[in-house]
């Protein structure tokens, strides 16, 4: 017993004292996005505008773009999957809409962009917007510049299917 108590004393003091080295920091970086997360089939259910805008050209402006989408283009989806093309590359099929689908190739670039090319379209490359990754659901954005000169965020949000 009297052999105990110095062991117990060594481990309640020092146990403690190491304490703060076995703690996990945290910080404010974005960790960054892996491709397992995106193989799958996905569907964009919804698509707006940080910026009221005429998207369909019919004289009023609106910020809900999807909600002048038609319901061909309304009828997408996307296929990542896991296979290997080339390089970082991996294949992929897109179902732009109800008469258009493609194969062709996909990545997540630097951790943090969404990058699909479907064959003979152009590529598309959208930020994944951090915080919204689930196992159903991701949103994405993407900056650019209006016709008008102003400047604008697309956030298309993908639901998996």
């Amino acid at each position: 017993m009297k052999r105990l108590i110095p062991y117990l004393l060594v481990v309640l003091f020092l146990v403690p004292a190491c304490n703060d080295h076995l703690k996990i920091e945290k910080n404010n970086d974005p960790q960054g996005f892996a491709d397992s997360q995106f193989v799958g089939s996905w569907k964009i259910v919804a698509v707006s505008s940080d910026v009221a805008y005429d998207w369909n050209n019919d004289g009023s402006t609106e910020r809900d773009i999807y909600a002048t989408w038609s319901p061909c283009q309304k009828d997408n989806l996307f296929t990542f999957t896991g296979d290997t093309a080339s390089g970082a590359d991996k294949t992929g099929t897109f179902k732009i809409n109800c008469s258009v689908t493609r194969s062709g190739v996909w990545q997540i670039y630097d951790t943090k962009y969404l990058v699909y090319t479907p064959l003979g379209l152009g590529t598309e490359s959208e930020r994944v917007v951090p915080g919204s990754m689930t196992s159903i659901q991701f949103k994405t954005a993407l900056a650019l510049t209006l016709s008008n000169g102003q400047d604008a965020t697309i956030t298309k949000t993908w639901a998996r299917q």
